[in-house]
């Protein structure tokens, strides 16, 4: 039996794809290792700034694992195809994030803008992105959702807002004149949906895209300005 021949509690139609899982894990830990020597010996001249080395991994493992399993490309969120819905669903969230971010700026005594430049970071940022959705969704919820007590269209998407939300608790920006993170209140709605369409339209190209625009806007219009 291969690895991603493994199934959960004999549900054969649940699998969880330990080889997807470490994978990950290696091309993580490879990561945070090159992020290491870059801080710790600056001599080396490690310049992984673009993040260039998770994508082109993960595209090599895409591409290997998929010539060999090609229905691994609809597993993994990648062939499937985009229906309307999905993109209305998309839109107006992205556009509820921008309003959000927007709105939050003004709040913070900042101006309104949007410059070319933005365009071409979210372009840049796919390359980040992508990976993190890949091993986020396409393993990491896949995975999950195969077990028993998360399966079904919100249990598991709940789950993913809360981690999200605990795991910032400590973040270092928050409200002006509060001890409350700013990721805390932020992140568990980004969680949820993000978990959810995944589960529901099974595509992480959409989500790869929200990923890049919505990080973008919020560097350039709130970051800075905590």
């Amino acid at each position: 039996m291969s690895d991603g021949d493994r199934t959960v509690n004999g549900d054969t139609t649940a699998r969880i794809d330990w080889r997807d899982i470490k994978t990950g894990l290696v091309i993580g830990l490879l990561y945070a290792i090159l992020l290491a020597l870059k801080s710790k010996a600056p001599e080396w001249r490690v310049d992984v700034s673009s993040a260039n080395v998770p994508f082109l991994l993960t595209v090599a493992y895409i591409i290997w694992r998929g010539r060999r399993e090609p229905e691994k490309l609809d597993a993994w969120g990648l062939t499937t195809p985009i229906t309307g819905m999905a993109v209305l669903v998309m839109v107006v969230f992205l556009g509820m994030t921008a309003a959000l971010l927007g709105i939050t700026r003004l709040m913070l005594g900042g101006e309104l803008d949007f410059e070319p430049h933005y365009v071409f970071r979210m372009i840049d940022y796919v390359v980040g992105a992508f990976p993190q959705q890949f091993f986020m969704c396409s393993v990491g919820l896949a995975s999950l959702a195969a077990l028993p007590v998360l399966r079904g269209l919100w249990r598991l998407p709940l789950a993913v807002g809360i981690c999200f939300g605990a795991a910032h608790f400590w973040a270092p920006i928050h409200f002006p004149g509060s001890i409350i993170p700013l990721q805390v209140v932020a992140t568990p709605p980004m969680g949820f949906f993000a978990a959810w369409y995944f589960l529901r339209f099974r595509n992480i190209l959409p989500l790869t895209m929200f990923h890049a625009i919505s990080y973008v806007l919020y560097s350039q219009w709130v970051e800075h300005l905590l």
